[in-house]
């Protein structure tokens, strides 16, 4: 237990912290120092084992980038944000090749949904994996049999366990796209009726984020310049109208890159092609299942960054991912137009950083993602060989 020590008449007292005040303390540890503490007594363990605490810990864990690599997956924290001169530290994952199959960084996405890393191998054979890298977990999901091309997945926000789902699509023999839900625990596949749907699934895949279990991707609005957002309600599966987005392309070079802000909001990146300026843009109100319609959503503008320093986002090779921190900063992660080094940008109004990844990496993909230690859901049929826990 915590305690503190006092001087009194040349003894040490000591006085324990009261048990909420320690849960506060250590929700607040990064998760390497958390998970040395846990062996610290029987009391701590437990309680890195409650799901109460588990959520709090989630929910205050500053984010990372998760970095995949032709021979490595690495962690990427950003360190003195506060300060004038913040860096990063790159961490690699322990035993993080047990997460791969056969790799080929040319059909591998890496994507988030509370906590877990949703890891896509859409080459074949075609497999996903949820994944922990904290606690070192990882299932494998492999539906060869059903050639399932996997899009995003997602859950059940209505039941108080999470059941996880995966959206994707089968090619019939008549080469149309069918829709369709695998459930995780079931293990059984759901047709989806899709006919009235004016995107392919393909847009899913490259452009949305998981919040509250469903998914969210921005679309266009045809022969327009306006985009809107487009959600799949895992719940009821159903894909829904979300919203427009607070502003429109200026060129067809600009780029509107979907985010979550504050865990619990949706945020947008909007990058002028031509001044390379920076827009983003925030949802006044936290996202959750009820919002149906676009009256619902209030978008405000959080940042505008007028820098030219920024590259072009336009069609870049590794894809864009960022964070927000403290309503002033812009923290993101991009490669060079060449396909060459990737690095981590941090631009606020009086600060322009631009540090290097790896100058030796080729291809990489990378997603933004919260450290902690929600367990990867294993259910009860599951084969051994599905569900791998690696040292």
């Amino acid at each position: 237990m915590l305690r503190k020590n006092k001087k009194l008449k040349g003894e040490d007292v000591h006085v324990t912290l009261p048990c909420e005040l320690e849960e506060e303390i250590l929700s607040r540890l990064p998760p390497l120092s958390l998970a040395r503490f846990r062996s610290v007594c029987k009391q701590w363990n437990a309680l890195c084992n409650e799901n109460r605490f588990i959520n709090n810990h989630f929910a205050l864990a500053r984010p990372q980038f998760i970095f995949i690599t032709n021979s490595n997956i690495y962690s990427i924290e950003i360190i003195g944000l506060d300060g004038v001169d913040p860096t990063i530290k790159l961490r690699e994952l322990p035993s993080s090749r047990t997460a791969y199959r056969e790799l080929n960084l040319d059909y591998i996405t890496i994507t988030t949904c509370d906590g877990l890393l949703f890891c896509n191998y859409s080459d074949y054979p075609k497999v996903t994996a949820l994944w922990n890298p904290w606690l070192k977990q990882v299932k494998w999901i492999e539906c060869n049999d059903k050639y399932f091309d996997v899009s995003g997945v997602g859950y059940d926000n209505t039941r108080p366990e999470k059941v996880y789902k995966i959206l994707g699509s089968f090619i019939s023999s008549c080469k149309v796209e069918k829709v369709a839900i695998y459930e995780c625990a079931s293990h059984a596949f759901k047709s989806i009726d899709s006919f009235n749907e004016q995107c392919p699934l393909s847009q899913v895949k490259r452009f949305s984020v998981s919040l509250n279990g469903n998914l969210y991707w921005r679309t266009r609005i045809p022969h327009t310049l306006d985009f809107y957002i487009r959600s799949f309600d895992f719940s009821r599966d159903i894909f829904k109208h979300f919203c427009l987005l607070p502003c429109r392309e200026n060129h067809f070079r600009d780029q509107l890159v979907l985010g979550v802000y504050k865990g619990d909001r949706l945020s947008l990146l909007k990058q002028c092609y031509v001044t390379r300026s920076v827009e983003i843009w925030v949802t006044k109100k936290k996202i959750d299942s009820n919002n149906n319609g676009t009256d619902e959503v209030v978008w405000i503008k959080l940042l505008t960054l007028p820098t030219s320093n920024l590259p072009n986002l336009y069609n870049k090779c590794y894809g864009i991912s960022y964070f927000i921190y403290d309503k002033t900063t812009l923290i993101m992660c991009c490669g060079e137009d060449d396909g060459g080094t990737a690095f981590i940008y941090i631009v606020r109004r009086d600060l322009f950083k631009k540090i290097p990844i790896d100058s030796g990496v080729f291809r990489c993909c990378h997603c933004l993602y919260a450290p902690n230690f929600i367990p990867v859901p294993l259910d009860s049929d599951c084969k051994s060989n599905n569900f791998i826990t690696f040292s």
